[in-house]
């Protein structure tokens, strides 16, 4: 994925990953302590085990996107082998920005139905079956203890992807930034909510728990979708082009270099070969020269006029690309780029080494995607 649409699956194995490991620690405080004999003999470990619980559950889902961007690796590998020549975007650290919202949206409930059932196992067998009127206590015998806990842990997942927005809006340009971002809000978000676990929630009222929880659910809600929406337009817009190009950034007075004058905005190029095409009506003198250039957008053949003036001559979608050649004829050698279901491309000039590196560099993207390093 770039998160590329994790299955409801894998958001479900992930969240009873979740579960298994706070009903873990639960257990494992709990273990070996006869709830029936004076906690005095057993250090009191009993009595941390629905703390320990209920902060593991809220420090886990607060790190939901790392879940996420572990879960979401490529659910179609064939793609990409069906379609080597397919422009790459950018990678990002958490795959997430372009997930579909429902997707999204569905993460906190699930894993916070996953949290709960663990709590429901846990609190069967604890030594601490809680005070009435906690949280804890109420458990299994008021159902907005149990909303309250749904709640809590659908707002802290939310939070994740909230603070995960504001990373990924600075992933294409600023990705120092963007990664220190996301470590800390995760790091805090995981610290926070662990610790009002730990040493507050057991214990919290459940006529105060209830609230809180649908505060925390419509306000983490609230950000996380504009949040969202910001971050996807920014990454949008960054792809489409909509920033400063590489020539405005030169500064006056200096020309735009070939082949960046025949860029389209916001235009990657991927590699290219300059060569010098022959004028046949001159005894072998040449004309301009031409070179052939593949971009994350396209694949073309241009003449350069002048410096700052690179004229486009044709032009193919990545999607036709097959490979390359290099050949030398009659003393000149020949560089072409091959298609499927449409002529070649072809420049005269260059070196044999220069030329066999372009053929066998475009070649082994056709067959994989990615240039050779």
């Amino acid at each position: 994925m770039e998160l590329k649409n994790p299955t409801i699956g894998k958001i479900v194995v992930f969240g009873l990953l979740i579960a298994g490991i706070a009903l873990i620690a639960f257990t494992s405080t709990n273990a070996g302590v006869a709830s029936k004999h004076s906690p005095d003999d057993f250090g009191g470990d009993p009595y941390l085990a629905p703390s320990i619980i209920l902060g593991l559950l809220l420090a886990l889902n607060a790190v939901a996107i790392a879940a996420l961007a572990i879960a979401g690796e490529d659910d179609h590998p064939d793609r990409a082998e069906a379609e080597p020549h397919t422009p790459r975007q950018p990678k990002s650290f958490t795959r997430f920005v372009h997930a579909p919202l429902p997707r999204v949206l569905l993460v906190g409930p699930i894993w916070a139905v996953c949290s709960l059932v663990a709590l429901f196992i846990g609190h069967a067998y604890a030594a601490d079956p809680g005070l009435s009127g906690t949280v804890w206590g109420d458990l299994t015998g008021n159902p907005l203890s149990a909303l309250s806990i749904v709640f809590l842990c659908w707002a802290t997942a939310n939070m994740s992807f909230a603070w995960s927005s504001l990373a990924e809006a600075f992933n294409r340009d600023r990705r120092s930034a963007s990664l220190t971002v996301l470590i800390c809000g995760l790091g805090l978000g995981c610290l926070t909510a662990g610790l009002f676990g730990y040493f507050g929630l057991a214990t919290l009222p459940t006529i105060i728990a209830f609230p809180l929880g649908v505060v925390c659910l419509i306000v983490s809600t609230a950000l996380l979708i504009p949040l969202r929406w910001w971050a996807i337009r920014r990454v949008d817009r960054y792809d489409s082009g909509e920033r400063p190009s590489a020539g405005s950034r030169r500064g006056p007075g200096r020309s735009t270099q070939p082949p960046a004058d025949a860029l389209q905005p916001g235009e990657r190029v991927l590699t290219s070969y300059l060569g010098k095409a022959l004028d046949a009506h001159s005894n072998g003198n040449t004309t301009d020269p031409q070179m052939l250039v593949l971009t994350d957008r396209r694949i073309f053949r241009a003449s350069i006029i002048t410096p700052g003036r690179t004229f486009v001559l044709e032009q193919a979608e990545p999607g036709q690309l097959s490979g390359g050649a290099s050949e030398c004829r009659s003393n000149h050698v020949i560089t072409t780029v091959l298609f499927n279901g449409r002529q070649p491309m072809s420049v005269t000039g260059g070196t044999e080494e220069a030329s066999g590196r372009f053929a066998e560099a475009i070649t082994v993207l056709a067959r994989t995607g990615r240039l050779p390093r």
